[in-house]
């Protein structure tokens, strides 16, 4: 096998990715198990990051490099991928979620700065490092689920013979997959709100509804497949043995309260970087199909289920200003519009409305009734 070969830079991605994530997870658990044992063989004097190994620091450090590697093989598979078919590389589900990674690496490296992640001490860095951990694992999960798909590479239709291509898709999979790291990170606010208010329920107790909605939630996305059963029961499962440790630390689980104060921010930062990319993808479609079909808006179930996300998040920005909501009630709203994305992005082909849609990855040998085009 060509060790420079699309799919073989794509193995790389997904070994990198998913070492890099196993990392994260153990210099997490070292955040919250290291000073506790400091402390211990201090003789129960207080301990801080500063009586944390180097080894921990330098570890830490490593994990936002080790995204920045991982995006740089993912990039040079899509190179690869370009001189493979001699096209941009964004035809079917094969190439476009590969793509859809890279753009993940990238925000993350860009949010790791933005979010002042590289600032971050102690239980603080935890988190950054437990944050971090998860996109790439939720990364190397979606790429072996790609290296499960036809790898054939195909004629670019008529359609997609545009300079409209590369740069609507570019815009949707930042958009799409920052956003979807939005997502990720009101859900572990979520989590450890839930377990907080079970370990901790006569301290801070968690109404019996929201700890409901929580549960809900975490049920949600499993039919969606493995995917899907990371981000739900996983994260909450990983986010419980993340609380347990907390437990045994000297202030317990009291680092929440700055995240839940600084939460908010922290997922509108998030959705300051990916919102903008959604909506120059949404606009850039309109502009594509007036070109080429002489008008602006067709109302293709693919265009309407992209419209329905945008609008998650659109109602997300109103209610921020107009309303005044701050909060969980505003991460609620990044929740469910991450859910709207991936129906959008991944499970639109499996619908029956897809079938006759101008919008397809896959199947392009049996071109829609109406014509053939991708988003």
């Amino acid at each position: 096998m060509d060790l420079l070969s699309y799919r073989s830079l794509i193995h790389f991605t997904l070994y990198f990715s998913l070492a890099g994530g196993l990392l994260g997870v153990v210099t997490t658990f070292g955040w919250f198990v290291l000073p506790v044992w400091a402390r211990k063989f201090s003789g129960g004097a207080s301990s801080d990051s500063g009586s944390v190994p180097p080894f921990l620091n330098a570890a830490s450090r490593f994990l936002a490099i080790s995204c920045g590697v991982a995006f740089f093989i993912n990039l040079a598979a899509q190179i690869s991928r370009y001189i493979e078919v001699k096209h941009w590389p964004a035809q079917t589900m094969y190439e476009v979620i590969p793509f859809g990674t890279t753009t993940a690496f990238l925000s993350v490296v860009v949010l790791y700065f933005v979010l002042g992640l590289n600032r971050a001490k102690g239980v603080a860095r935890a988190f950054g490092d437990l944050f971090i951990a998860l996109i790439m694992l939720g990364c190397a999960s979606t790429l072996s689920y790609v290296l499960r798909l036809d790898p054939s590479g195909k004629a670019l239709p008529p359609a997609l013979q545009s300079y409209w291509f590369s740069t609507h898709i570019s815009a949707y999979m930042f958009g799409y997959f920052t956003l979807f790291i939005a997502t990720l990170a009101a859900w572990l606010h979520f989590c450890f709100k839930f377990w907080r208010g079970i370990l901790q329920k006569t301290l801070y107790p968690v109404s019996g509804r929201t700890k409901l909605a929580i549960l809900l939630f975490a049920l949600i996305p499993v039919p969606f497949g493995s995917q899907g059963v990371m981000l739900g029961p996983g994260v909450l499962f990983l986010s419980f043995l993340v609380s347990l440790l907390s437990l045994r630390g000297e202030n317990k689980m009291a680092w929440f309260d700055s995240w839940e104060e600084g939460s908010d921010r922290f997922t509108w930062l998030i959705f300051v970087v990916g919102f903008p990319f959604l909506t120059a993808g949404l606009i850039q479609g309109s502009l594509w199909a007036h070109e080429s079909w002489a008008f602006y808006w067709g109302w293709d179930s693919k265009e309407v289920s992209a419209l329905i996300s945008w609008l998650f998040y659109l109602v997300y920005l109103h209610l921020r200003y107009v309303a005044g909501w701050r909060g969980e009630k505003g991460m609620w709203i990044l929740l469910f519009g991450g859910l709207s994305i991936y129906i959008t992005f991944q499970l639109f082909g499996d619908l029956p409305a897809s079938q006759t849609s101008l919008h397809r990855y896959t199947d392009m040998d049996s071109v829609p009734a109406e014509r053939l085009m991708t988003e």
